[in-house]
């Protein structure tokens, strides 16, 4: 039993999304702030995958966000996780070399992030945009509050990011512009390869998440998720609930589908 999953919004939460008749903790501190919270039964049910089989983080955070989740805090140790949305593979907390040089290879076949950056300057003080990131050399992302921020106020850039190999996902308020070829699937093949793993489930809430759910063998989304708002024809699984509800359901059906649900 391997489950590769996304985080934010399919695992964690911010205070914003969480739900008043669960028992949660916080499991993440940032600047003196807690900024992200975990059910106490999603806890469990990560260990119990965990002790059956495998659980591997697979997000968009960079090495540093993903290390502030802790994990560890309740007893909760990864052997492998996927960060920067495919761009890095952790072996114990520590950037798998091998996946590194291959990425390393890959790109020279898409524009090279600091000319892409270089060109997306100009748009920096356009209204609506709150921050702008560069995430591990890879890629970047901007924050915006579509309150006064308009796609169409970036159109030319956007209309420059195909012929780079490049694309844009827009995800809650972040709008991420990725190289093709960084991403959460490729990652997750690779992995899958090397450690010969044949069948997987995936959990996501995003359209960021649309490859390693369609790769899968089974895929859960979660109700609320960014996903299921998108017209994609698919065979995913939505839980019937939302938030942390939607989690410990799907993490129960997935021990459940294999006999191994401890109540």
């Amino acid at each position: 039993m391997i489950v590769f999953s996304d985080l934010d919004r399919s695992i964690i939460y911010s205070d914003k999304f969480l739900n008043t008749n669960k028992r949660y903790t916080n499991i993440e501190i940032y600047k003196e702030k807690e900024i992200s919270y975990i059910s106490l039964n999603t806890i469990n049910l990560i260990k119990q995958i965990q002790y059956y089989g495998m659980f591997v983080p697979t997000t968009t955070r960079t090495i540093e966000q993903f290390k502030r989740i802790e994990f560890n805090k309740y007893g909760i140790y990864f052997p492998w996780s996927i960060t920067s949305n495919g761009g890095v593979i952790l072996k114990d907390n520590e950037i798998l070399k091998s996946w590194s040089e291959k990425i390393d290879k890959l790109k020279s076949d898409y524009e090279p992030i600091e000319s892409m950056v270089d060109k997306f300057k100009i748009y920096l003080n356009v209204e609506g945009i709150t921050n702008f990131k560069v995430a591990e050399d890879t890629f970047f992302y901007i924050v915006v509050d579509f309150k006064k921020f308009n796609l169409d106020s970036i159109r030319e850039y956007i209309n420059i990011l195909e012929s780079k190999n490049w694309r844009l996902y827009v995800s809650g308020r972040k709008i991420y512009f990725i190289p093709k070829k960084i991403s959460k699937e490729n990652a997750i093949e690779y992995l899958t390869k090397e450690l010969g793993i044949e069948s997987f489930y995936a959990i996501g809430d995003s359209i960021m998440d649309y490859g390693m759910l369609d790769i899968s063998n089974k895929a859960y989304v979660l109700k609320h998720g960014d996903i299921n708002k998108n017209e994609i024809k698919n065979t995913f699984i939505s839980s019937k609930f939302d938030g942390m509800s939607g989690t410990e359901e799907i993490l129960s059906e997935i021990l459940d589908e294999s006999c191994l649900l401890n109540i």
